[in-house]
């Protein structure tokens, strides 16, 4: 029989994906939002704030990060092109001119 301990994590697509990640693994450890606040020392409150797409400091966010073991990484959204590339270093040697 399932138990509310089973229940499948709730889609997190409408959350900024760091912030999905903070969310996915407090509960896939159980940790109660009231727990993770304090071992981050922020509020409870704060804490529900950002987890609803709130904005918060980047330091909360590494921190938070950090509490959970979750590597936070920046990337690009995309690798340039060689064409990209090619017209960049056009603009910047001759001003635009090709």
């Amino acid at each position: 029989m399932p138990t509310h301990r089973d229940k499948p994590l709730p889609n997190l697509d409408h959350l900024d994906p760091l912030v999905g990640a903070v969310v996915a693994k407090r509960k896939q450890l159980r940790w109660s939002q009231a727990k993770l606040a304090q071992a981050e020392g922020i509020s409870r409150r704060a804490l529900l704030m950002i987890e609803k797409g709130g904005d918060c400091n980047l330091s909360t966010l590494r921190r938070l990060h950090s509490c959970l073991d979750i590597v936070m990484q920046a990337a690009s959204a995309h690798a340039p092109t060689l064409d990209d590339m090619n017209a960049q270093n056009a603009r910047e040697r001759f001003g635009g001119v090709r």
